[in-house]
Formats: structure tokens, sequence, C-alpha cells
């Protein structure tokens, strides 16, 4: 412990000495350092001595030094909890009476799906396939490999009662290679992908941004058990004249990049902006490093004015290996970086988002924030799991969070100008070995469980969706992997 403050105190004071060199005043140098993580802070700390080639010369060695020493690493592989691609599927896909998608749960072997309508064999067929697509069919891709020829673009809708389905009959058995900046392209209602595999195969990394592009009238969009690597971002979801897609659904998917990203292309994996009513449930998220441009990449966020979304029981893991390497790695996120006003649902932005929970996520080996805040209000940040993060953090005026429950091993910090509507219960330990078996390893069985709290009302459901009692300790409830095998 000794050596911990040791750590902390150096690295603030050589953050500090390098802001004083480069302009800011004392106080400003003291106000930051009460605001700000020593992550943060000597991540600050270099950005600004870009361009000052003498000060670099000096104050970088310390700076990568200490960085390097706030961030641990995992002692080995990371333990699956149960998100991510489902070996059997997931039950079939149902909407309410507005049309909006319902999460479907982890399918049963032998579970069987609506028959196909039609069977496609080659590029060519699946190309086709978005040509000829109208309400209600069910294209079913067989095994294999398959090179697609060009961006694909959805042509028709479909509805509620009668959507469009281009799938595999089994997870694992069928791969997309995108040689394109897109894979798909989806500007069209009711339309589920399910059960497939989509691996971004272009030689410069700047060239595969979008294993799926989700724009202007693709409500109801539903991307489940899907297998996506090695894009920068995996799922880009954005409005186009006036129109967006709302309502969308990512399930059960697993997203991953198997190498740092290089180029200038925003490292994000879900980068959703200006659209409304996303569910981000039960998925895993893992390796988003941006090697290029500021550094800084995000696992997922939801910004522009959008309202009304749902991060839930996802596993988003910053990079399991080398925590500590440059460029700064934030997990989930409301208000990203910000978002141009054109970009903004409201042509304003006076507001990244309104109304969102992130609930039941275990967030892990970021070196910095596990859950932000930015500019955006209505948020409830319950019972998640933070491990080896730097916290949770509200920036940016008007910020507005509620933060209940969750377990971490770092802060929850609010900078001026923002708002901490409540931080009850929030169970905080430099060490969570205290609590849990192996958090590093993502060992999330009790050694230790806390007192039980109130289980809020937003939560009735816990990690591996089984209900919450009355009175459920803090965190994300993983206490065991949850149900159904995984796919590969």
């Amino acid at each position: 412990m000794g050596l911990l403050l040791l750590l902390v105190v150096a690295g603030a004071a050589v953050a500090a000495v390098a802001l004083t060199v480069l302009g800011f005043s004392p106080t400003q140098a003291g106000r930051a350092l009460e605001e700000r993580s020593p992550v943060e802070m000597i991540g600050h700390a270099v950005r600004r001595l870009e361009g000052h080639p003498r000060l670099q010369a000096v104050l970088h060695p310390p700076l990568r030094w200490l960085h390097a020493r706030f961030v641990q690493e995992p002692g080995g592989p990371l333990r699956d909890l149960g998100k991510g691609v489902r070996a059997f599927g997931l039950t079939p896909q149902r909407y309410d009476d507005k049309g909006a998608p319902l999460p479907a749960s982890p399918a049963a072997a032998g579970q069987r799906a609506v028959a196909a309508t039609k069977l496609l064999g080659s590029a060519v067929e699946i190309a086709g396939a978005f040509d000829a697509a109208r309400a209600g069919d069910v294209f079913e891709i067989g095994p294999g490999t398959y090179a697609l020829p060009r961006t694909l673009y959805t042509r028709q809708g479909g509805r509620a009662d009668a959507p469009i389905t281009l799938r595999a009959a089994a997870a694992g058995t069928v791969i997309l290679e995108v040689h394109q900046v897109e894979g798909v392209v989806v500007a069209h209602p009711h339309w589920v992908f399910e059960n497939l595999g989509w691996r971004g195969a272009c030689k410069d990394d700047d060239a595969c941004e979008h294993a799926f592009h989700i724009v202007g009238d693709a409500r109801a969009t539903v991307v489940r058990n899907n297998r996506l690597v090695d894009f920068s971002a995996h799922l880009k979801i954005n409005g186009h004249q006036g129109r967006y897609p709302d309502d969308g659904l990512l399930q059960h998917s697993s997203l991953v990049n198997t190498r740092p990203r290089v180029g200038e292309a925003p490292v994000t994996m879900v980068d959703l902006v200006a659209a409304s009513g996303w569910q981000l449930l039960d998925n895993h998220v893992e390796g988003f490093i941006k090697q290029g441009s500021n550094g800084v990449s995000y696992g997922l966020f939801m910004k522009g004015a959008g309202q009304r979304g749902r991060i839930e029981r996802n596993v988003v893991v910053c990079t399991p290996t080398q925590v500590g390497q440059p460029g700064l790695r934030l997990g989930i996120s409301l208000g990203g970086g910000g978002t141009s006003a054109t970009a903004c649902r409201d042509k304003r932005c006076e507001l990244e988002f309104d109304g969102a929970v992130v609930a039941n996520n275990v967030v892990a080996h970021c070196n910095d924030a596990g859950i932000d805040v930015n500019k955006s209000r209505g948020v409830q940040v319950l019972h998640n799991t933070l491990i080896n993060t730097q916290g949770v953090l509200l920036r940016n005026a008007p910020a507005e969070a509620r933060v209940v429950h969750n377990l971490l091993d770092s802060a929850v910090r609010h900078r001026a100008g923002t708002t901490l509507s409540a931080a009850v219960d929030n169970r905080r330990n430099g060490d969570l070995a205290r609590w849990l078996v192996d958090p590093q390893a993502l060992d999330l069985r009790w050694r230790e469980a806390p007192e039980p709290v109130a289980t809020p009302a937003e939560v009735p459901l816990d990690f591996c969706g089984r209900r919450r009692a009355a009175l459920s300790e803090p965190g994300a409830g993983a206490a065991a992997p949850c149900g159904g095998p995984a796919s590969r």
C-alpha cells in the first residue's frame, strides 16, 4: 500500500510538472489533480507535450514508466463468462406491439428455427439475395467461407410480423470475408442477421471500417449471435437525411479485434450516433486498441442526442494483455468524444444522450474509465463490476448520473459542472481479490460476499438474466458463467 501511494504521488507530481511547464497555472494543475485519475493526468500530459521535442525527451520516459505501473496485467487467460455467441443459437426473434425487437435467450440443443425459404451457396447468391429480398424471406447460407464481392445493400424492408432474415444454420459454420470499407449497409426496417461470422480482411486497417453500417430507415435491425472480427467500428449506427434507425438490438454477439488497429479511423466497436431505443445486451467485446491519430478508443458508445438506450449484461475487455500500452481505452460511454452539431439528431448537441441504463456489465482491463458519462443525463449506472479500470467518470456539463450498487477497484469521479445524483453502496476496494476469487482473470466467484443491498427496480435481472432477489450483492452478479455453451 505504501508503494502504491508513492506511485500515485509521483505520477501526479510528474504530470503536474509537465502541465505547469506547458503553461497551466498551479491552480489549474491542482484542480485537474482533484478531478482526474493519475492515468488520465499522465495521458493528458503526454498529449500536451506533442510538438515540444525537448520537453518530450525529458518528461516522456518518467511519464511512460509511471503509466505502465498504474495498470495491472491479467495473470493468465480470462474466464469465459457465457456472453457473446452461443453454440445453439437463440430462441426465435419476437417483437413488441410497436414493432421493436424483444431480447431472446440462448436456445437449447435441438431447438428448431423457422424453416428457410431459400438456401445460398455462393458469394454471388448472397449478394443477389439482398437485391431480391422481400418481407418474410429467410435466407440461409450453407457452411463455408465467402469473400464478398462488394458491399451489400438492403433494397427492401421487412415487417415485425414478417422480418427479412439472413442467417447460418449454426454459429461458426459461415464466415463472410469483407474486403471493403463496409460489409453490409442496412437502410430498411426489420432485418435480422444471425449466426454469422464476419471478418475484416483488408491489408490496410482503415479500409475495413464496419461489418454493419445501419442507417436511416433501418428501424428494428437485429444483429444476434454473430461473431465480428477485425474492424475499426464493427457496428456503425447513424441517421441519414433526417431519418434514424431506432429500436435496434445487438445481442449475444462477439466483437473482437485480434490486434491493434493502425490508422486514422475511429476505433469504437459499437459506434452509435443519434439513434434512440437501441439495446446492446449479452455481448462479448474485446480488443480495441488504436495505434494512430489520438490513440483514444471505446468499446461501446451512444451519443449524438439520442435517447432511451440500454447497455446491459455485456463483458467488455479493453485489452486482455498489455493493458499499459500507449493510448487511452474506455469501456462503455454515453457521449464518447462528443458529436458535431451537424451529426446530432437535434442539430444542437447540447446533450449527447438522454436516458440510458448501463447495468449488469463486467468491464475490465481499461487504462481509462470503465464507464464514462460525457454531456449526457438521466444515466443509470447500476450493478456493474469494474476491474482494473479508472472507474466511473462524469465529465462535461450537463452530465448527470445515478451510480448505485456497483463493485469496482477504483473511484466514482465527477468533474465540475456535472451532477452525481446518487452514489449509493458502490463497493470500492483497491484490490477486489478481497471479495472475488481472481478478478484479474474474470473469476468472479465470491470469496467473501459483501452485504446485500436493495435491488433497484430498473434491474430486476442479474448478469445472467436471472431474477434478482429483493436484496442482492453489489456488482453484476456474475458468480459463475452463464448457461449455454459458447461457439468459437
